[in-house]
């Protein structure tokens, strides 16, 4: 089966069944023999035994783990599998486009996306929206009570400085 990964995928959960000999561990001569040869980057790869399946079922795997929903169909289509699998997200492939020659081992179950939705806003229709202000202009505001206090204290502190500089500077 050939699998095409178009180029900067986005969003894309691969869930791939493996029938061939169990494999333990997860490095690039087991994904060359589970895909085949193709670069892939196995931070973005998740290898599942059927006995981790135990625990926690493939389906809630995914919903909870890769946050995507899933249907009842897929679910129980996901439950029926039997050998290991692999979740390949779009993210392993590099935003490279590749096509892959599947082992007769291996075969892709299903392609999930994330279905995320951006809601355009309604155009902005006033003047200041275009930079246009029109209007008074915004009056210098009154000097408030705390910046005069502030302003008196920082007075008095460079009066205090000088008068200690000239009397260390008669003093010597």
């Amino acid at each position: 089966m050939m699998l095409n990964i178009p180029a900067n995928d986005h969003g894309a959960l691969y869930v791939l069944e493996y029938t061939g000999p169990a494999q333990e561990v997860l490095s690039d001569q087991t994904i060359l023999q589970m895909v085949g040869p193709v670069v892939l980057n196995i931070d973005f790869v998740d290898l599942i035994a059927p006995e981790q399946r135990v625990q926690v079922t493939l389906p809630d795997l995914i919903r909870q783990g890769y946050d995507l929903p899933l249907t009842d169909e897929q679910a129980s289509i996901l439950r029926a599998l039997d050998g290991q699998v692999l979740l390949v997200m779009s993210r392993a492939f590099g935003g490279q486009a590749q096509d892959i020659e599947l082992p007769p081992t291996t075969r892709l179950v299903m392609l999930l996306r994330d279905q995320s939705v951006i809601n355009a806003t309604d155009k902005l229709v006033s003047d200041g929206a275009a930079g246009n202000i029109n209007g008074p202009q915004a009056a210098k505001p009154k000097k408030s009570e705390a910046r005069m206090s502030g302003m008196v204290a920082t007075i008095a502190l460079l009066v205090m400085f000088a008068l200690v500089g000239l009397m260390v500077w008669v003093g010597r």
